[in-house]
């Protein structure tokens, strides 16, 4: 299996309904605020199509960890594994991937879309974009994170023209 991922800033990028809808809600409750605060939002505020979707990591600190808070069935349905209640350490396809990503979000508390290709060894792939979003307590540290993801797969080799 061969991952490539590249980043990109949500401001000024045609994004995925997926991703703008829940990136628009941020942005109305964020404000002149670098990140709205986690009580202020509503799964429930969200279209029935963007809820499976989404994933809510609550930030631990000392040692710094991430556990999924909330983890939509979709997500389920497209990796084969629930991951409610446990550490990102846990999530056994991108642990590493996941910890790094929200790490840089927890680092600069700034919304980041991660653009991710996985290949498989026979050139089948899966591409999927996936924003993640910097919620806080109120403080001036990243307490939540997040996100939702639009997945593009390819089920047929590409044998060139």
């Amino acid at each position: 299996m061969d991952l490539d991922v590249s980043t990109s800033a949500p401001e000024g990028v045609d994004l995925h309904e997926s991703l703008s809808e829940l990136y628009d809600y941020w942005d109305r409750l964020r404000g002149e605020r670098w990140a709205p605060s986690w009580s202020e939002f509503r799964l429930t505020d969200f279209s029935d199509k963007l809820i499976p979707l989404l994933i809510v990591l609550d930030v631990k600190r000392n040692p710094m960890d991430f556990v999924y808070r909330f983890w939509g069935t979709a997500n389920t349905v497209n990796l084969g594994y629930d991951c409610t209640g446990k550490s990102v350490h846990e999530n056994g396809l991108f642990g590493d991937k996941v910890f790094n990503e929200c790490r840089q979000i927890v680092e600069e508390r700034r919304p980041i879309i991660f653009h991710s290709k996985v290949t498989r060894d026979d050139g089948l792939y899966r591409e999927y974009s996936r924003i993640r979003l910097p919620l806080s307590d109120g403080g001036d540290e990243v307490a939540h994170i997040i996100s939702s993801v639009h997945i593009n797969v390819n089920l047929v080799e590409d044998f060139g023209e």
